[in-house]
């Protein structure tokens, strides 16, 4: 099996459901990754490999916060001219890496449609729908038409969230598969081990957050959180993006507000045990709504009592397990219940989590893939 999987994120980002999925797939299938171009990140123009996965950066459209950029790209004909240049950059990929002919194209990233259409026409094309794509900071309103025809192409559209399920259009709603999001059980069922220096040193107790610092954060919950309980620390851990930038660095000027850096994904375990209590800080939009968060299932994971904004159903759902806030002043009132429950379901959490494993949801994906291949 030879997969071609065109994304929307780097391979070596923060382990996502694209990486936590193709890492799961039997070794004898191979992988060809090919990621966004991303400023301040390792780009590779020449092939990296981890196991039987294949990764390399090829630039395309993406959310430019340029203005002459997103002007140039208004016009159809710049926009043809690219997708043009970058089909045949993507086959000259293909031929030297040995996937000029995948059995199948896995794709998250919408902009991918037309070049799809020019190089595949007759492979079988899973759409995994994982996000809100046109409702990300930025996006260009001719997005959608990308997003509708990758809608028309895909053979079937794999939803992590009902409410992406309800984005894509009543025509193909017959092609939608449910694969939810999950969790690194392995990584969690194990002691979690010494805690880490950087926690170690933090006054407790400690309200914590792991995942990317970007446009989806409340930073002025985060600031009603700090300064609500100056007698606790707020502990971030992630990448932060330069668009939020600005806002972290206020928020950092509160005195018991730490950002402790990125982190390798095998010691989140660590990190989170580390913790009192675990949060997700979201604001509530249209982006957020289609969120299935994986970090939920982490702090689930490790028996955490989790805040969270109730951001969405696949949250909502799990009310009789967390704190659930629908305002801001709920979230930081409900910090302090958090802390007093602290492990008193500490096996349901897990057990709840555990049900949600990762190669659950990869073994959903490779039965998908087989027979989407048998229908060509």
């Amino acid at each position: 099996m030879k997969i071609l999987f065109l994304s929307e994120i780097k391979w070596g980002y923060l382990r996502t459901r694209k990486q936590q999925l193709v890492r799961r797939f039997p070794k004898d299938w191979r992988i060809l990754f090919v990621e966004p171009y991303t400023v301040g990140r390792e780009n590779y123009f020449q092939s990296q490999h981890e196991g039987n996965v294949t990764y390399l950066t090829v630039p395309y459209f993406k959310n430019f916060p340029q203005r002459w950029l997103q002007r140039l790209l208004s016009f159809a004909a710049i926009r043809g001219a690219i997708t043009l240049a970058n089909a045949i950059w993507l086959k000259i990929v293909l031929l030297q890496t040995g996937f000029y002919r995948p059995n199948i194209v896995l794709v998250s990233n919408i902009y991918y449609a037309d070049i799809i259409r020019l190089l595949f026409s007759k492979r079988p094309v899973i759409y995994d729908c994982n996000d809100d794509h046109l409702s990300f900071p930025l996006t260009p309103k001719w997005a959608k038409n990308y997003f509708l025809r990758l809608c028309r192409r895909a053979n079937r559209i794999a939803c992590s969230s009902q409410a992406l399920r309800e984005n894509i259009p009543p025509a193909h709603q017959n092609k939608i598969v449910m694969i939810g999001n999950g969790v690194d059980t392995a990584l969690f069922r194990e002691n979690a081990g010494e805690i880490p220096a950087a926690m170690k040193s933090l006054p407790r107790p400690i309200l914590f957050y792991l995942g990317a610092l970007s446009e989806w954060i409340d930073f002025d919950l985060l600031r009603q959180v700090a300064e609500a309980h100056p007698d606790k620390t707020l502990a971030l851990v992630g990448p932060i993006a330069a668009a939020v930038s600005p806002r972290l660095q206020r928020l950092l000027q509160i005195s018991n507000v730490k950002h402790l850096g990125e982190v390798n994904h095998d010691a989140i375990a660590a990190y989170i045990a580390a913790a009192d209590v675990c949060l997700i800080p979201f604001v509530k939009n249209k982006l957020t709504r289609g969120v299935n968060p994986n970090k939920l299932y982490e702090y689930l994971a490790a028996g955490k009592a989790v805040v969270s904004v109730d951001i969405s159903p696949e949250v909502a759902a799990l009310e009789d397990e967390i704190f659930l806030a629908n305002d801001p002043a709920s979230f930081v009132r409900l910090i302090d219940a958090a802390l007093q429950a602290g492990n008193e379901r500490f096996e349901p959490r897990r057990q709840l989590a555990f049900a949600n494993d990762w190669q659950e949801k990869a073994n959903q994906m490779m039965a998908l893939i087989k027979e989407v291949c048998e229908l060509k």
